[in-house]
């Protein structure tokens, strides 16, 4: 540790602290996290944790933040990451004065799909807890953090209660699915999009269920056609979904494209299999003019194509309702579970 100077706290957790530090040798300024709950009495503890593993793997893709060194000292683990100056997505958002505009979502959101195709493709992990605060910035390049919460696509269930800040969790985490992938991460962006165009959480709420509630108001409720298995598990834990037809998304976000409007809608599926792969989601056509880290052209699905020409006509009468009318209109929580 000695090469490395500490110059101030820049996050806290449950996990324990991060610093912003300075290499003493090189002048390189870097994130130093300490993890303050485990002890670790040999370097094959250490690498052997779960975070470190993952970290390790996808350490060469541009979108994932590099793990730089790992230090052990006193038995107390420290990750040296590398510095992302403008902090996270959620402090980015915090400073803003307004909305991003489509093409700053745009670019945001295709950085951070093409670190999950990797991450769920080529590396066979997915993340589990994406939120704002779990994608660093710096300037125009965003990258996925805090891997803690990362599990392997084809590991053993069952995996721990926590996927995810509350907002950002899919449903069938809620209703306790014995199994689930790399579509709760899919779920949890499509959240995040809708919150670049509005700058508030879609689904905000102080309870499982009050989050529940939301969801069912946004998206409307689950029926045997589109989420039969979902009825199956709500049922088998005594949990009755709500009755909510859902709003239109195009009058939730009136800045958003129909081509936005297509994606958010296929992410915010209740059936886990509906949504798309991130590697299908980079051939949306809502990244039209995006090249992949390779600089391949764009593929794009005529289905899809077809389907937002059907909804730029049908979108020509759109409701004069503005976001703050529908988010005040969704259903109060008159219940709670979990």
């Amino acid at each position: 540790m000695e090469k490395y100077q500490r110059i101030e706290v820049i996050g806290r957790g449950s996990y324990g602290i991060v610093w912003k530090a300075i290499n003493k040798q090189t002048g390189e300024v870097v994130a130093m996290k300490k993890l303050v709950h485990e002890r670790f009495h040999s370097m094959e503890e250490c690498m052997n944790l779960r975070e470190v593993k993952a970290l390790r793997m996808m350490k060469d893709h541009p979108n994932v933040v590099n793990l730089k060194e790992i230090i052990k000292e006193n038995n107390v683990l420290f990750l040296v990451f590398e510095y992302m100056e403008d902090g996270s997505l959620y402090d980015h958002m915090m400073r803003r004065k307004k909305p991003f505009s489509e093409n700053e979502i745009k670019n945001l959101c295709f950085q951070v799909f093409q670190g999950l195709a990797y991450m769920h493709d080529t590396v066979g992990y997915f993340h589990r807890d994406l939120k704002p605060a779990n994608l660093l910035v710096s300037k125009d390049v965003i990258k996925i953090a805090d891997l803690g919460q990362a599990r392997e696509i084809n590991g053993r269930p069952p995996y721990t209660d926590y996927v995810t800040t509350r907002w950002y969790r899919a449903p069938e985490v809620f209703l306790y699915a014995p199994i689930h992938d790399s579509a709760v991460d899919m779920w949890a962006m499509g959240a995040i999009m809708v919150e670049l165009f509005t700058l508030r959480p879609l689904f905000q709420g102080s309870s499982s269920g009050e989050v529940m509630q939301r969801i069912c108001g946004v998206i409307g409720s689950p029926t045997e056609t589109t989420w039969e298995l979902g009825l199956y598990l709500a049922d088998m834990i005594n949990y009755r979904f709500p009755e909510y037809p859902g709003v239109d998304l195009s009058a939730l976000l009136p800045s958003a494209s129909p081509a936005a409007i297509h994606l958010i809608t296929k992410l915010l599926s209740w059936n886990p299999v509906w949504r798309p792969t991130a590697e299908e989601v980079l051939e949306h056509p809502f990244f039209y003019g995006c090249v992949t880290s390779s600089s391949q052209k764009m593929v794009f699905n005529q289905e899809l194509l077809k389907d937002l020409a059907i909804s730029e006509i049908c979108g020509s009468e759109r409701s004069t309702t503005t976001d703050e009318d529908l988010v005040n209109t969704l259903p109060e929580n008159p219940f709670e579970f979990m």
